[in-house]
């Protein structure tokens, strides 16, 4: 039997060269963590920096013989074997540690009686290659424990928000407590269960003299404190993208997503965030120049409140209790509309737009201009009905309500790059409205026209060539035509409409006057001026 299943089994020394896949970290400039990638959520530790209560708990529950076993535990192999008989089907494993790793590193997750032969086989060489405390340090980095995270130090920043080395008895009794069945036990699903196996990994840890009586009945009675659980952390999400695209063509996506890369970066948090709300905020001024484009749909109002309160809760994404925050853009319904003023349910609460916070909402027309084109009635824009956004400005003066403003989604676009003018180093990128909405980053894939941007270059050639800041070019008419008898031909004008005369490089710079600079590059070549510009890092066709 022996011979026969262990053919072709994997080579157990190999783990000497334990590596398993470990979370890639962005920092900021100032050390703060900004981003991660990672395909296993797991932030490797040494067994000597996981707390004695952890290492207890996980005995105490998985495997309490685990120091005096070679590998697997024969009698609750026995065990799990006449209950498995009994069922007829794999029902109980008596697995032991070793085991559980083994069938991780190694096995399927077949229930069936060749793989457990396999995974007890696995179980012995490693006993034999590997000491108790590494075995056991593997585990404990290497087991799923739900929610994305694997290892216990990636378990503990989950459920509490805090380092293993930082989490009481209780919490190491329910970590420990569910590698099981992570998703049936997660205290995020039912509180009440993990709770209560919880508090059998507890009692069990003091029948083994693990923890006092005392210590038991303090873990027992400690209530829970659960960290939130939040998506992939991403506070820059253009920025970091681009620099995600950097290391996988460096690196390579493994090295990427498994590797366990530190990256610190030049990002300033601060800029980003103003930077990003900056965008955000002008954008939909921007947009509202160009009129309002209508409701997001009509909702039945006979529908009742509560139903149309649970959809509004649904679609803004309320949490339990969680109320209306100033500033925060979503989503409402329009109740009743009167010369002056909306009425607006908003789900958790009520407010009313003022005509003067919607008198952008003209049909859209793009040959008016938006500053002084406005509606005199709330009638011309809204309907009871309607489903809109809007923005809560502050709450009403007695407590009624909020006063909003409306607002629409802009389908205009921008980006922003922030660098250090010292340095070339980029502080802040916003590659457009929502990230979400748009993963195209206009900031470095978009290509469009530099405009007077491009200005600084032609005259830094200018001076490479032999001009100063004092040297004179007259500002006068001048006209480009492809061939002397086309009827196509340029005539460049500066932005005044007028010409100045005898101007000075550093005059013409300062006022981004486009005719001098025209026959400033005519005078030193396009040829200098592009090679200058590539040596400045440009890289796109000009």
């Amino acid at each position: 039997i022996y011979f026969h299943y262990s053919q072709d089994l994997p080579y157990v020394r190999e783990l000497k060269n334990y590596h398993p896949s470990t979370i890639t970290q962005i920092y900021s400039d100032g050390n703060e963590k900004v981003a991660e990638f990672y395909i296993e959520k797991r932030i490797m530790i040494p067994l000597e920096n996981i707390p004695l209560a952890l290492k207890q708990a996980t005995l105490a529950v998985e495997d309490s013989n685990f120091y005096y076993h070679f590998g697997i535990d024969p009698k609750a192999t026995f065990r799990a074997f006449i209950t498995n008989l009994k069922a007829g089907r794999v029902v109980e494993g008596g697995s032991t540690i070793t085991q559980q790793l083994s069938k991780t590193l190694f096995l399927s997750r077949e229930r069936t009686f060749p793989r457990k032969i396999r995974e007890a086989i696995l179980s012995v060489r490693l006993e034999l290659v590997f000491t108790k405390d590494e075995i056991l340090e593997m585990y404990l980095n290497q087991i799923y424990y739900g929610h994305g995270s694997y290892g216990v130090e990636a378990a503990a920043r989950t459920y509490f928000g805090r380092g293993v080395a930082d989490i009481t008895i209780a919490e190491c009794a329910m970590i420990a407590s569910l590698p099981k069945a992570p998703n049936h036990y997660s205290p995020y699903k039912d509180a009440e269960r993990a709770q209560k196996r919880r508090n059998r990994t507890i009692r069990r840890m003091a029948y083994l003299s693990f923890i006092t009586k005392e210590e038991r009945e303090s873990a027992i009675n400690e209530e829970f404190h659960l960290g939130e659980i939040t998506t992939m952390l991403n506070r820059a999400p253009y920025f970091v993208e681009h620099i995600r695209q950097f290391l996988e063509e460096k690196y390579g996506s493994s090295k990427l997503y498994r590797g366990g890369l530190k990256v610190y970066t030049t990002l300033d948090i601060g800029l980003q965030e103003s930077a990003q709300k900056a965008i955000r905020k002008h954008l939909r001024v921007a947009d509202k120049r160009y009129g309002y484009r209508g409701s997001l749909g009509n909702v039945d109002l006979s529908r009742g409140e509560l139903s149309i309160q649970e959809a509004l809760i649904k679609m803004n994404r309320f949490e339990e209790g969680e109320g209306i925050t100033e500033g925060n853009i979503i989503k409402g319904v329009v109740i009743s509309v009167d010369e002056k003023q909306v009425s607006v349910f908003l789900g958790p609460d009520e407010g009313t737009i003022d005509i003067l916070d919607m008198n952008w909402a003209r049909p859209p027309n793009t040959r008016l201009d938006g500053r002084w084109a406005k509606i005199q009635r709330p009638s011309e824009a809204l309907y009871p009905g309607d489903l809109i956004w809007v923005k809560p400005l502050r709450i009403i003066e007695g407590g009624l309500g909020w006063a909003l403003a409306l607002e629409q989604e802009p389908r205009v676009e921008g980006s922003l790059v922030s660098l250090d003018p010292k340095t070339g180093q980029v502080k802040a990128m916003v590659g457009g409205y929502s990230f979400s909405k748009s993963k195209f980053n206009r900031a470095v894939q978009a290509v469009r026209q530099p405009g007077s941007a491009f200005k600084p270059i032609i005259y830094a050639a200018a001076i490479k060539e032999g001009f100063s800041p004092a040297s004179i070019i007259i500002d006068s008419p001048i006209i480009f035509k492809e061939k002397e008898d086309a009827f196509d031909k340029w005539k460049p004008v500066n932005f005044e409409e007028k010409f100045y005369g005898p101007t000075s490089l550093r005059t013409a710079l300062t006022h981004s006057r486009n005719v001098v600079t025209v026959k400033l590059m005519q005078n030193i070549g396009v040829k200098g001026t592009i090679k200058l510009a590539k040596s400045l890092g440009i890289t796109s066709k000009m």
